[in-house]
């Protein structure tokens, strides 16, 4: 795959994830880290709000693990 086809591949995650719900959400954003880790391997730069979005997705599921454990 191309850096462009990646990219196009990342953008439509991004649209989907903004628009799926909590259990979908956490599938697509699979897609998108392994997406833009392909991105960066294949010398390709990932745009910052791409980056960002991982990195907010991320920071969700880590504290979505902590309303889970008991006190």
């Amino acid at each position: 795959m191309t850096v462009e086809h990646l990219l196009n591949r990342a953008e439509a995650l991004e649209t989907k994830i903004h628009k799926a719900d909590d259990m979908d959400r956490y599938e697509l954003h699979q897609q998108l880290h392994r997406t833009l880790m392909n991105i960066e391997q294949s010398g390709g730069r990932v745009p910052a709000r791409l980056r960002r979005l991982d990195l907010d997705l991320l920071d969700q599921e880590i504290e979505d693990s902590f309303d889970n454990m008991p006190v």
